[in-house]
């Protein structure tokens, strides 16, 4: 693909931090790093992310949002979300997004992103959007509540490499939405691949457990949920428990 430059790695600790210390030639639009296996793969918090050696997707994008505020930078972990959800529902059905950065099949996680913005003035600088996606692996031991890979849902291997171009394809497509200030778009698009997008389900915040519907994704990330008494609570990341 023209402008994206790809480097494969067989092994690193993380992709995210070897494109947070890149110093050489980067691709004119995204430079993405992808390895075999990660030594220190993160999942959400302090969370690792289990992936057997050559089975999975784990890469990274690095790129230079032009004129994205800092107060937008959600946008970003969207524009990659959708990326993957696009793609996979190329392969399976009922692929969501789990807010923020999940990846579902139907109520089993199949991936995650974890996003690294630096802000220059009001401005983002740059952008490093981490990926773990489950593709052949067949097996998991870790105590991962719900996970699931494409190999389990359709039973034979999927050739990573096309899925990876696949993704960066659909993540150019909707960089070009970005570029093109179209970001109110492209939150439409995220609210209406969420998991739960539709219908009352259970929740658990630092009060306890409640039952509530999705509102809306406000345009910096934060979670609008109303319960079944009409009261609406805002959450940022962590801060409420999707109870499965």
């Amino acid at each position: 693909m023209e402008n994206v430059k790809v480097i494969n790695l067989k092994e690193t600790d993380s992709t995210n931090r070897f494109l947070r210390e890149y110093n050489n030639e980067e691709g004119q639009l995204m430079t993405v790093a992808s390895a075999e296996y990660q030594t220190a793969g993160r999942g959400q918090g302090a969370n690792s992310w289990e992936s057997e050696r050559g089975k999975n997707l784990l890469f990274s994008i690095l790129l230079h949002p032009h004129n994205v505020t800092a107060a937008r930078q959600f946008v970003m972990l969207e524009t990659k979300s959708l990326a993957i959800r696009d793609s996979l529902a190329e392969l399976v059905p009922d692929i969501s997004i789990k807010w923020p950065n999940d990846i579902y099949f139907r109520d089993l996680k199949i991936g995650g992103t974890l996003s690294e913005c630096n802000i220059s003035g009001k401005y983002m600088k740059n952008c490093i959007l981490g990926t773990g996606l489950n593709v052949n692996q067949r097996t998991f031991t870790s105590d991962a509540p719900n996970p699931i890979s494409l190999h389990n849902i359709l039973g034979h291997e999927t050739d990573r490499k096309a899925l990876l171009d696949m993704i960066i394809d659909r993540f150019v497509y909707y960089l070009k939405m970005v570029e093109s200030n179209q970001l109110d778009e492209l939150d439409n698009l995220y609210a209406n691949s969420l998991y739960r997008r539709t219908g009352v389900f259970e929740y658990e915040d630092s009060n306890g457990k409640f039952m509530a519907e999705i509102v809306k994704v406000e345009s910096n990330g934060i979670l609008v949920l109303q319960r079944n008494n009409g009261i609406v609570n805002k959450y940022a990341f962590k801060e409420v428990k999707f109870i499965i």
